[in-house]
């Protein structure tokens, strides 16, 4: 069974919250000007342009300032996943370090042992957060230098290939 709709619900009620201005709008759509007061797309990327500091933003503009802006949200995701590795890291030199027998601090048992791990945990991350001790900075170093390396650049060179090939190797 099919449901008949006696009008279009949308164009009923944009006639009846004022008919003159729907039939304005709608002469402007049909006309493909642009809108009286000025708020076209160009004026949209005018003033987002201005709000980002960028002046006399055109839309590619604004397109490579989004870029960029994703770009280093992703190197600062990057930065933090180094920084948690090196708090890993330092959790466990830190944990090593702690003295066994201090019940009087950390408590007996297995409570004891949680608590001092979780001690351990707080230390490292505030240590990494803080600088570190350059774990995460090398990692991270030695990544985007992987990244940056040509495929032409990482084979042999041509005397080792020859070499290689020759069996002298």
């Amino acid at each position: 069974m099919a449901i008949s709709p006696p009008s279009d619900i949308v164009s009923d009620v944009a006639r009846a919250a004022d008919p003159a201005r729907y039939q304005a709008a709608s002469q402007r759509l049909s006309e493909g000007a642009a809108p009286v007061d000025g708020t076209g797309f160009d004026a949209a990327a005018r003033q987002v342009g201005a709000l980002r500091g960028i002046g006399g933003a055109d839309v590619y503009t604004l397109r490579n300032s989004l870029k960029s802006d994703a770009g280093s949200a992703e190197a600062d995701k990057a930065k933090a996943a180094y920084q948690q590795f090196e708090a890993f890291v330092l959790q466990t030199f830190i944990e090593s370090m702690l003295p066994k027998d201090a019940e009087n601090t950390f408590g007996k048992g297995n409570a004891g042992a949680i608590w001092k791990s979780m001690m351990a945990e707080q230390l490292g991350t505030q240590i990494a957060k803080s600088g570190g001790i350059g774990i995460a900075s090398k990692v991270l170093a030695g990544r985007n230098a992987a990244e940056n390396i040509r495929p032409e650049s990482a084979q042999p060179a041509p005397a080792f290939a020859a070499k290689l090939r020759q069996g002298e190797i």
